[in-house]
């Protein structure tokens, strides 16, 4: 495995990335969120006049994103710590948290099929033989 690839993380926990269903379908209705910088990795963000602490894995990837957007451009989905900045050439999305964050997963876990394919081919043949 290379460098890079240790590096990515794959997690779908609060603070992590988004699963594509929740992001495509559960991201409405979307607020007005005010968003200041808190130290190194927490976000002051402030969503239909109440005020926490939102923290992600990667606070970079938010400053950056953060740093080209307009105030007006920064949205929240009602009820949930997840947070839209539109920039000139898309929208940036972050699945936040109020929590601490739980450590990134480096690895996808990978299954062993061998005795699912073992079970599928003796299906296969007890139907051929009937």
């Amino acid at each position: 495995m290379s460098e890079e690839t240790k590096s990515v993380c794959h997690s779908y926990a609060d603070g992590h990335h988004f699963h594509y269903i929740a992001i495509n379908s559960a991201s409405r209705p979307r607020v007005p969120a005010k968003v200041k910088v808190f130290g190194d990795a927490a976000f002051q963000v402030t969503v239909e006049g109440v005020t926490n602490l939102w923290f992600t894995h990667d606070p970079q990837r938010l400053l950056i994103a953060l740093a080209g957007a307009r105030p007006e451009n920064i949205e929240a989905t009602k009820g949930r710590t997840w947070l839209f900045v539109k920039g000139d050439y898309g929208v940036s999305c972050f699945n936040m948290t109020t929590s601490p964050l739980t450590p990134c997963v480096r690895e996808v876990a990978k299954v062993d099929m061998s005795s699912i394919w073992d079970l599928v081919k003796k299906l296969e043949k007890e139907d051929k033989d009937k």
